[in-house]
């Protein structure tokens, strides 16, 4: 016996990101970007400088495991000295007229942030001082170097790369050409996190 079935999502293996050009006066409320996330959880969404929707599928247990290495040191710095928030990859920032940004980690210093929870609760209107992305083995690096590049044009103080499939970690300042490390152990918070050291040694696969 034959049952109706509903029909296959629409589904595209090994191409990331895809990017959707949408109409010039089209604008993502907080509410409607949510309930995209809502109906397709199977992908991760933001909207880059140019207006266009981008679309990557997450990035798998490894990729996951590495921010999470990297997200608990950033906490446990937070703790001993508490200032600012610190953000994953779900939380989301408007930078400029149109983009829709979340990197990884960011932190933002408290002086900065919104006074009301109401404020707390929507996406930040504002770059975060410090982001690091994690490259998966979806993303392309061209892209992600461009990112890093966009954060520190909007005002980041400071941006870590890291790409365990190179082995090198990209260190971005502002009015500075970035410095690459290769298979560095830690990285320093400098004089925007002082204090921040993130032992990156389980990060990189052994050394053959």
């Amino acid at each position: 016996m034959v049952t109706a079935t509903e029909p296959a999502p629409f589904v595209v293996e090994g191409v990331a990101p895809l990017r959707l050009h949408l109409p010039p006066k089209w604008e993502f409320t907080d509410e409607a970007f949510h309930e995209l996330f809502e109906l397709n959880p199977e992908w991760c969404f933001e909207v880059d400088e140019q207006g266009r929707l981008v679309m990557t599928s997450p990035g798998g247990f490894q990729s996951g495991a590495r921010v999470f290495m990297i997200v608990g040191q950033i906490y446990e710095w937070w703790r001993a000295a508490p200032d600012g928030i610190a953000t994953g990859s779900r939380g989301f920032y408007r930078i400029g007229e149109r983009a829709i940004r979340a990197p990884d980690v960011a932190w933002v210093s408290g002086d900065r942030l919104p006074q009301t929870r109401e404020e707390l609760e929507r996406m930040l209107p504002l770059c975060p001082d410090f982001v690091i992305e994690v490259r998966s083995r979806s993303d392309r690096l061209s892209d992600q170097l461009t990112k890093m590049q966009f954060w520190i044009d909007h005002g980041a103080r400071l941006g870590w790369l890291i790409d365990p499939f190179d082995d090198i970690a990209y260190i971005y300042r502002p009015g500075r050409e970035p410095e690459q490390l290769k298979r560095p152990e830690t990285l320093s918070g400098e004089d925007v996190l002082p204090g921040l050291v993130v032992d990156l040694g389980a990060i990189w696969w052994p050394a053959s």
